[in-house]
């Protein structure tokens, strides 16, 4: 076996090694998506869930907070981590109000509205 072989397997191999938990939390996070209900009190999202990879906070007109965890739910091998490899979940005054990319949208362009009045 040559040098330059020898070389290409070792590549693979890292490449492989670095992605195998990224391939696992993936499944897991699409598989815990699949159990969540609308209603659900922040505890009992993350019991299901697990912590979240990113979170941002904002407070509502009413005074209250709208937070959204985020979960890895798709792989990039490429390494260009994006918006669209995390699905966004909806917490309003510590209940589950709804998930995923389109939600999170429509919910932070309607709270940009309200900010405005």
């Amino acid at each position: 076996m040559g040098m330059k072989q020898i070389l290409v397997m070792m590549a693979a191999v890292v490449l492989v090694g670095c992605t195998a938990p990224i391939i696992g939390t993936v499944k897991n996070n699409n598989a815990n998506i699949a159990k969540l209900s609308v209603g659900m009190t922040k505890a009992q999202v993350v019991e299901t869930m697990g912590p979240a990879g990113q979170t941002e906070a904002y407070e509502t007109k009413g005074g209250g907070v709208m937070e959204f965890l985020f979960y890895r739910t798709q792989i990039d091998y490429n390494f260009n981590l994006q918006d669209k490899h995390w699905t966004p979940i909806c917490i309003i005054d510590g209940k589950l109000k709804g998930w995923g990319r389109n939600f999170y949208d429509d919910t932070i362009k309607i709270r940009k509205e309200t900010i405005r009045d």
